[in-house]
């Protein structure tokens, strides 16, 4: 007498269908994962770049507070000549490359730039009105200097 068995495969198809269920558990637990490390890259980054905007921001308004002894080394118009070197911001001399742009016999503006030690860098607008002595400020930090699609930039204004 011969046996048959008639659920051939049965075994088969439930342990397929336990391995999709627990590879799909895996997949989103990965997906969760992976996401959560983007969000916290994206925290750090933006902290590297406010972090970088106030240092611009900070050494701006050194120069100009205290200036080289004789006042800001801002340009304030298009007759003033700011110096070109001994300015410097994160051991670097800013001055060597700042331009002046912008100028009007009332106004002129300098832009700088400057890396930040341990990364990010930061670029530096300083807006000067020569009468009624109004200054703007603009720090637009960056949490890298290189083009990036993850690259963040944070942006400070100050008005005095």
């Amino acid at each position: 007498m011969r046996r048959t068995y008639t659920q051939k495969g049965y075994v088969l198809l439930l342990s397929v269908l336990i391995s999709g269920i627990i590879l799909a558990i895996g997949v989103g637990i990965a997906n969760i994962t992976i996401k959560g490390l983007i969000l916290a890259s994206t925290g750090k980054n933006s902290q590297y770049a406010f972090y970088a905007a106030d240092s611009g921001g900070e050494c701006a308004l050194y120069w100009d507070i205290n200036g080289d002894g004789s006042g800001s080394v801002f340009a304030t118009s298009s007759e003033s000549t700011p110096p070109t070197s001994g300015i410097e911001c994160s051991e670097q001399d800013i001055a060597e490359s700042w331009n002046v742009i912008d100028t009007t016999p009332t106004t002129a503006t300098t832009v700088f730039v400057f890396n930040i030690t341990g990364g990010g860098c930061t670029q530096v607008f300083v807006k000067k009105t020569n009468s009624g002595g109004n200054t703007d400020l603009e720090a637009h930090g960056l949490s890298s200097c290189l083009e990036s699609a993850r690259r963040v930039e944070r942006v400070l204004k100050v008005s005095y």
